[in-house]
């Protein structure tokens, strides 16, 4: 049976609140209240399963502010699951107090129905001028009125079309080494379709061929983290139709948050499902993160040129401490000629970001990017790498507000992806290529490549 809220009593309990979360926990160091810190969420969260607490609008607003990082489940001597206990006091939540009517609205209706969601993005991207105006130096956009967000947030645009419309569902290659399937996520597919791009362009060169399943929808890791379990298991169950309908080497994913859903919350979600709960693991055994395949790929070295530029990189929480992705990210970048690889001081520091907690707490969220974008300037990079759209577009609002010089910032497919293009223009980049990059920040990669070449 699904795990009831009291019967995580055996995981609170573990907790000998020695404090250790304290010095690494992003909300904490910021807030510097107890009831912020994971041992104070495991006691309040214990009060309510011992029903010393009531599920008050207090408790409510602790249990939102978690960026469910996992930097605390990490530190922990005790190995307690504050993620997950914190994840199942939302469930409770939502439960007993059922969700407000723009999440009713969002999860069961938009996230839940693709084409509903499709549609309603598309039209976004028409009109998205109306309601937003062009940042700082043409860079992104701000909002012209507040409708919930922050008006100073740089947000991404919507793209003019959906990355999946943009090819056939299956991108062939002559002699194809390996087939797999590409999970692209929400951000990658409606707003990022550059790294989308990025990542096709890449295993193409490397003799893969890749499905994109035009029916795959979002993750539902935005709907599962806010506790509405029911909508998430339905969102589950379809992707995971749709990638087990076929044979693949590997499911691959270009997002930390995607990619551990798939890989491990599908199956503990479906744990009790008789029919889907071995599928779950199936599909689990088969993710793979990009730069988890590109580095088992042979040769993947071999179609390189030089990019003369200084890179810095940033860990996303649920790629690095998530899915255990570290090194390969960087096995790619430091293997780019001509690279200079700056690490920051702490790189897998939470940027603030938390999907929607930026949303929510977009004030807090900005004072823990502060300390991100603080940490990138002290390497001096022209480049921020970074393995989530989430992050992207989080640490670009940081860095737009905070940064002493500027900095591009963009998904490790896209570097990789600028590397091989430089091969195949015959290196052809010098000083000259490297002030056009840095002085055209709203150019695409392929553009400031061709830039190169033509000039």
């Amino acid at each position: 049976m699904e795990r009831s809220f009291k019967s995580w009593e055996k995981e609170v309990i573990r907790c000998i609140r020695c404090g250790a979360c304290q010095n690494v926990c992003p909300v904490f160091k910021e807030l510097q209240a107890e009831s912020t810190v994971a041992r104070g969420r495991v006691k309040l969260i214990r009060g309510v399963i011992d029903h010393e607490l009531e599920l008050t609008e207090g408790f409510i607003d602790k249990m939102s502010l978690c960026l469910m990082c996992k930097a605390c489940v990490i530190n922990c001597p005790s190995g307690v699951k504050v993620d997950k206990l914190v994840e199942a006091a939302r469930k409770e939540i939502t439960e007993k107090k059922g969700l407000s009517l723009l999440k009713n609205l969002i999860f069961r209706l938009v996230l839940k129905n693709r084409w509903v969601f499709n549609t309603c993005l598309r039209t976004g991207s028409l009109f998205q001028g109306f309601v937003f105006r062009k940042g700082p130096n043409g860079q992104g956009m701000l909002p012209r009125m507040s409708l919930g967000i922050d008006k100073r947030r740089l947000l991404s645009p919507l793209a003019p079309k959906p990355f999946k419309s943009m090819y056939s569902e299956v991108v062939k290659v002559p002699a194809a080494t390996r087939r797999v399937a590409f999970f692209t996520g929400c951000m990658i597919n409606y707003i990022y379709t550059d790294t989308g791009r990025a990542v096709i362009n890449v295993l193409k060169r490397n003799g893969v061929e890749v499905v994109i399943p035009a029916l795959q929808n979002c993750c539902g890791t935005p709907v599962r983290i806010n506790g509405d379990y029911e909508t998430a298991k339905v969102m589950a169950r379809a992707n995971i139709d749709v990638f087990l309908k076929e044979e693949f080497d590997a499911v691959v994913v270009a997002c930390g948050t995607c990619g551990l859903s798939l890989k491990e919350e599908y199956a503990e979600l479906l744990e009790d499902d008789l029919i889907y709960a071995e599928k779950a693991q199936k599909l689990g055994g088969m993710v793979k993160d990009f730069t988890e395949l590109v580095v088992s790929l042979e040769g993947f070295r071999d179609k390189m040129g030089c990019l003369p530029i200084k890179v810095t990189y940033h860990d996303p929480c649920h790629l690095v401490r998530g899915l255990k992705v570290r090194e390969q990210p960087r096995q790619i970048i430091r293997s780019i000629p001509g690279i200079d690889f700056k690490e920051m001081n702490k790189p897998d520091t939470c940027c603030g970001s938390g999907g929607s907690f930026s949303l929510y707490h977009y004030e807090l969220s900005t004072k823990i990017n502060d300390h991100k974008v603080e940490d990138i300037n002290q390497t001096g990079a022209e480049v921020l790498v970074t393995g989530c759209s989430a992050c992207r577009m989080h640490i670009a609002d940081g860095l737009n507000r905070q940064a002493e010089h500027p900095v591009q910032v963009m998904h490790t497919a896209q570097l990789l992806e600028m590397a091989y293009e430089a091969k195949e223009f015959k290196g052809e980049k010098d000083t000259k290529w490297n002030k056009k990059y840095k002085g055209n920040q709203e150019n695409t990669l392929k553009d400031l490549v061709e830039i190169s070449r033509r000039e």
